[in-house]
């Protein structure tokens, strides 16, 4: 409850900075992907023309509005005017969000501002390599939400949420002997297990918890690309196989190499065969000649 009152404060406060009135407006709390599409409502807009409407970012820990969209229109000196748009309602439409993105964001009227959008961003990194993804290797996933105010840190308004790893079940993973959790901060949480069989193609997942609810996930999938095949058991001998003593638990490859020596030397023992007796009946039939 306190952080929230200070989260009114504070947008209280940056209302009166920008537009030198007291108002009031609505607060926006988004949570996104790296990589997604975002569009930033902009609500209680007393008219649909979008030339009256103008959008800025702002950086916590700074002092420093950007003007996004001015008059409707966005700026191009904009560090995201390509990845920028304006719907029809007025709204704010970010493609393919990047760390960068995670801002303070208002809609300004005539009126003053209408909505402050607060938008942070989930990311998964791994410190694992290709190769580690296989059985008794360590798999280490660090997951980072970038926030509105400091990203990473969340220095401001920290206690609303916080980040957890889950399970595929949707259970919360916890320290014990298998999984190594370390919290960095609410916004900073890395998960070190020691990989098992079963954890090929296993989806782990970090997640963001808020004070009534689950508001976003990112998943990260640990496929074993590496990872040799078991080996074939088997319960009797090939037929044919003249010293099968390692037979027991041998990999097809070698169970059919076992099996087609055998055959092949057959095949190599009647061909030659076949070609003496023929050498044989020529050189009987030249003596009676």
């Amino acid at each position: 409850m306190t952080d929230r009152k200070h989260l009114k404060r504070a947008l209280l406060l940056t209302c009166l900075l920008l537009t030198g009135v007291r108002c009031e407006k609505e607060a926006v709390f988004l949570y996104h992907r790296l990589g997604e599409d975002a569009v930033l409502p902009c609500t209680k807009l007393s008219s649909s023309n979008c030339s009256l409407v103008t959008w800025t970012s702002y950086k916590g820990g700074t002092v420093e509005y950007t003007e996004e969209v001015s008059r409707g229109k966005v700026k191009a000196d904009s560090d995201r005017a390509t990845r920028m748009s304006l719907t029809s309602s007025c709204d704010l439409s970010l493609r393919d969000l990047r760390e960068s993105d995670a801002n303070s964001y208002a809609c300004l009227s005539q009126a003053g501002i209408n909505t402050e959008v607060y938008l942070s961003l989930l990311t998964i990194t791994s410190a694992s390599t290709i190769t580690d993804l296989q059985p008794g290797r360590n798999l280490t996933l660090n997951c980072v939400l970038f926030t509105f105010y400091d990203a990473g840190n969340c220095k401001s308004f920290s206690s609303s949420f916080n980040l957890g790893w889950v399970g595929e079940d949707g259970s919360r993973l916890h320290k014990d002997s298998r999984y190594e959790l370390t919290v960095h901060s609410h916004c900073n949480i890395t998960l070190v297990t020691k990989l098992r069989r079963e954890d090929d193609n296993r989806r782990w997942r970090c997640q963001v918890n808020t004070e009534n609810s689950t508001v976003v996930f990112l998943d990260f999938m640990s496929a074993f690309l590496f990872e040799d095949p078991p080996p074939v058991q088997i319960t009797s001998p090939a037929a044919g196989c003249s010293d099968c003593s390692g037979c027991s638990y041998l990999p097809i490859s070698r169970i059919v190499l076992c099996v087609a020596l055998p055959v092949m030397v057959l095949i190599v023992g009647f061909f030659t065969w076949k070609g003496d007796r023929k050498r044989a009946k020529t050189s009987a039939a030249g003596i009676e000649l």
